[in-house]
């Protein structure tokens, strides 16, 4: 395979990167501009924006990467490469034009005297892993696929797995939402947030088999913490119903 590292476009896309990460906080706006200009100039990365964003859920995941901290809040991206990729060009897109303030960002989820230290933080919570998504997808030619390949594979798989998804969805946010609420010690809390974070990635992958064995383990925890038992119960309800051996 060659090296993705040769290709003109990744090149750019790492100069901009790096640009961006060395950055001041005050000149960053510039550096977000050029980072965009640069995705949307060269297909390569144009199009690997486009499959990310396909049937992508800004508002959803934007509200499963704040993460409880006790008393702060911080932003963490979500486990796939897919999602992390879409996720922070809809940020950028939002700071750029601007719907979303980009200083405020930062301060609220990096909060320090510093502002530096705040904005590098920022960096190294977002910038370095969505640079890393970016190559690592572009390097894994299986996990691109054109978006019309991409429609006709969804439209093949069973309407079951499509509905267990849809209805538990709301279920992991509301149990997200009892988890904050019941404010158990600050480990626990990013633990059971994790997990279920990446119990709504297990679901996209649409395997019974992995679906089944992750939900065990996560119920188990859950019910362990007397946390969540209403959600618990429906969505072992829709286990039962949508996944019988």
């Amino acid at each position: 395979m060659e090296n993705v590292y040769d290709l003109e476009a990744v090149q750019a896309f790492l100069a901009q990167c790096d640009e961006l990460e060395n950055s001041s906080f005050i000149m960053s706006y510039n550096k977000i501009r050029m980072l965009l200009k640069c995705l949307a100039y060269y297909p390569e990365l144009r199009n690997l924006v486009d499959e990310c964003k396909y049937n992508f859920d800004f508002d959803r995941e934007y509200s499963r990467s704040i993460v409880s901290l006790g008393t702060t809040n911080t932003f963490r991206l979500p486990l796939s490469n897919r999602k992390k990729v879409a996720l922070v060009v809809s940020l950028l897109l939002d700071f750029d034009v601007p719907r979303r303030d980009f200083v405020r960002f930062v301060m609220e989820f990096w909060p320090s005297s510093d502002r530096a230290k705040s904005y590098q933080g920022f960096v190294n919570a977002v910038i370095v892993p969505f640079k890393k998504a970016v190559v690592d997808m572009l390097m894994a030619k299986d996990e691109l696929t054109p978006v019309a390949e991409i429609r006709e594979k969804d439209a093949q798989k069973l309407e079951v797995n499509i509905a267990l998804a849809e209805r538990t969805s709301y279920l992991i946010d509301s149990a997200v939402a009892a988890v904050k609420e019941a404010q158990p010690e600050e480990t626990i809390s990013y633990e059971l947030q994790f997990m279920l974070d990446t119990f709504a990635t297990v679901l996209e992958q649409r395997d019974a088999v992995v679906i089944k064995a992750y939900w065990m383990g996560l119920k188990h925890y859950l019910e362990n913490q007397k946390i969540a038992a209403k959600e618990v119960k429906e969505i072992d309800a829709l286990m039962k119903d949508y996944l019988l051996s």
